[in-house]
């Protein structure tokens, strides 16, 4: 009976040693995952602030370059108009109109040109 008893402790013992063996494995395991899920997030969102930040440097570009060309465009027209009125003697209602009849000019050859290429045809 003795036996029995000795035995019992030790098959016991054995468990709660097993239990305690899963038990701290299965919190590394869960630690590890964290941790690893944390490392991922944490590169995710330094990848998207880098991702972002030449995106906004594009735009920014972008934008910079379209107020310059918007305000050498305003330039040359207003070159031209003065050119009208004082080197060809225009009043300034004829060198005006001059000039905008040009821009009229341009913008439809511009629409007509844009018109004209053939366009892809998407599948059905």
């Amino acid at each position: 009976m003795a036996e029995n008893q000795l035995i019992h402790r030790t098959d016991r013992i054995r468990l709660e040693a097993r239990e305690t063996d899963w038990g701290t494995l299965l919190g590394r395991a869960v630690d590890d995952i964290t941790r690893i899920i944390h490392s991922e997030s944490r590169l995710l969102t330094i990848s998207l602030k880098s991702l972002f930040d030449e995106e906004i440097d594009r735009m920014m570009a972008f934008a910079v370059t379209g107020v310059l060309i918007a305000g050498g465009a305003i330039c040359i027209l207003i070159a031209a108009i003065l050119f009208l009125h004082e080197f060809a003697m225009r009043p300034w209602w004829q060198a005006f109109g001059i000039v905008g009849l040009a821009l009229f000019a341009s913008a439809i050859a511009a629409g007509a040109f844009a018109a004209s290429k053939p366009r892809p045809v998407l599948p059905e």
